[in-house]
């Protein structure tokens, strides 16, 4: 007697079986790229501000409005959105504005002026002069002058004398 065997039947095959390894492909990508990218990781955001930085110094201080600008047009032109030309320019009406208005498109940089001096370091003492005159005139407390100058004595302050100030 002879039996014929048949092969045994194979597993089927189901689109379902592929779709959790590619769910879990994607979720991982997702991962990466979010990993990859947040806000404020990268040099992205500080190039592009200097990027911008280096747009604004390479702009003229003003632009002189041209028949036929609008606040938008010369957006476009200069690289600035037209908030920070109203932002620079809140004396423009921006639905109106005239041919011949200088509009400023960048602000100018505060100038590297040296601090305002401390005033004078020494006083030389008058006739009449006391340490509460002296204070009441430099702006200086009475207890901070008696500080300074443990030499000097109030009661023999004499004209001529150099009391500090500082």
């Amino acid at each position: 007697m002879t039996v014929n065997l048949a092969p045994a039947p194979g597993p089927k095959i189901r689109p379902s079986h592929f779709l959790a390894p590619v769910a879990l492909a994607i979720l991982i990508a997702a991962v990466l790229i979010v990993v990859v990218k947040v806000p404020g990781s990268s040099n992205s955001h500080s190039a592009g501000a200097k990027a911008a930085q280096a747009r604004a110094r390479r702009l003229p201080r003003y632009w002189t409005v041209r028949p036929g600008d609008t606040l938008s047009q010369i957006s476009s032109k200069t690289g600035l959105t037209v908030a920070q030309l109203e932002a620079l320019n809140p004396q423009a009406d921006p639905g109106a504005i005239v041919p011949g208005e200088r509009l400023t498109l960048r602000r100018q940089p505060p100038s590297k002026s040296h601090p305002k001096p401390l005033g004078p370091q020494y006083w030389t003492v008058r006739p009449g002069e006391s340490f509460g005159s002296i204070a009441a005139k430099t702006h200086v407390n009475i207890a901070k002058l008696e500080e300074l100058n443990p030499a000097l004595k109030a009661t023999t302050l004499q004209p001529g004398d150099r009391v500090k100030l500082r």
